[in-house]
């Protein structure tokens, strides 16, 4: 599948198929950037680049923060499953105390 994305920054992408390696990575599974890094090649860094611009595209979510399992460490774990996603709440606030007792 051919994916066509416009950046929102001013990415520099090397290789146009690593970010499409990364959004395949996370269609099909859960993890963190290290995993994407050992699976498919592609530099840490520029999976950080990717990550970012595919989350504000509204591609990929981080779905669970917890701790890696290579490093032990605390890390977001992301998706491109819509299925797994979190539905983010509206935090607006009422101006005049609607639905207050």
């Amino acid at each position: 599948m051919k994916v066509t994305l416009e950046f929102k920054h001013n990415t520099k992408i090397g290789n146009s198929k690593d970010i499409e390696k990364v959004l395949e990575y996370f269609r099909y599974t859960t993890g963190t950037t290290l995993d994407v890094m050992l699976s498919t090649g592609v530099l840490r860094n520029s999976v950080t680049w990717y990550v970012r611009e595919l989350e504000e595209l509204g591609l990929l979510q981080a779905i669970a923060r917890k701790a890696d399992s290579h490093t032990g460490r605390l890390a977001k774990y992301y998706s491109a499953n819509p299925d797994l996603w979190i539905e983010k709440k509206s935090r607006q606030l009422s101006l005049f105390g609607e639905g207050m007792l």
